[in-house]
């Protein structure tokens, strides 16, 4: 058995341990859409509970607490392992963070509308819950990136190479990303890679850290950021980026492949490839 499949077991038998209606732990997000990229993408989990695990008094108690028990849990099992929260997820960095996963935790709502996919609640980022259905949005990106020619996908690796071209992160939840460039066919059409990098800062810029409304009507309002603050960070090196990927693209209208290799590196923050 490897290390991720070892790890997988050992959280769920924490798990299991302290939520008497555990019932199973599903991979969902960037890896099972193949928008994962290399050393920056944790594998998320969802944790799915049962009712009772998250009501008190006939109520569904805040998810912040549900959150603060995951991670007990999890603490208990692995005493030695760094973990922190992160917005809806607990976030366990095995082997120093080399190979960290996120673990959500959630429970079921019932079938999505008359498609009957299982819905989910999970936390917000904000102490209350959020419905989402994994394997619903999962189909539609899916579906749209097809209809982009493939671009879709591609594009979003590269907005993620983006984010973590600074020492400090780029604050967007790529979910978002995805559903956003999904919904605005961003990358549809006969359009370069370049373009639709563009277009994509442009957006990212122009909307200001705005949530999205689900374009499937699943989970309501889709934050991108959880402060204002990340908010205004991301609008500003989305500016940036717009700024220095329009002169890429007039520098490589006009033959000046040299200059539109250097204003990529900008936007890259020189984690770009060299003009050979």
């Amino acid at each position: 058995m490897n290390a991720r499949a070892t790890h997988r077991r050992s959280i769920e038998q924490a798990l299991d341990a302290a939520f008497k209606k555990f019932n199973k732990l599903e991979v969902i997000g960037s890896h099972t859409r193949g928008t994962a990229i290399r050393y920056h993408s944790d594998v998320d989990y969802l944790a799915v509970l049962g009712r009772d695990d998250v009501m008190r008094g006939g109520s569904v108690i805040q998810s912040s607490t549900v959150l603060t028990n995951v991670r007990k849990a999890l603490a208990e099992r692995f005493k030695n392992t760094e973990m922190r929260g992160d917005g809806p997820s607990v976030v366990v960095k095995f082997q120093g963070g080399d190979d960290a996963v996120d673990v959500v935790p959630g429970y079921y709502r019932g079938p999505t509308g008359n498609d009957g996919y299982p819905m989910y609640a999970i936390p917000d980022g904000n102490g209350g819950w959020l419905d989402t259905s994994p394997q619903r949005h999962g189909k539609y990106l899916k579906e749209r990136d097809k209809a982009s020619g493939h671009k879709l996908f591609r594009v979003v690796r590269l907005l993620k190479a983006w984010k973590h071209s600074r020492t400090s992160n780029i604050p967007f939840l790529s979910f978002h990303v995805e559903l956003l460039l999904a919904s605005e066919g961003t990358c549809d059409g006969i359009k370069s890679y370049a373009v639709c990098m563009r277009d994509a800062f442009r957006l990212l810029r122009d909307r200001g850290g705005r949530a999205l409304n689900d374009p499937l009507g699943i989970s309501g309002r889709i934050p991108i950021v959880y402060t204002d603050v990340k908010g205004r960070s991301l609008a500003n090196h989305a500016a940036h980026a717009a700024e220095h990927a329009d002169a890429a693209l007039r520098a490589e209208d006009l033959g000046d492949l040299d200059e539109a290799f250097r204003q990529w590196r900008i936007v890259f923050n020189d984690e770009y490839p060299a003009r050979r």
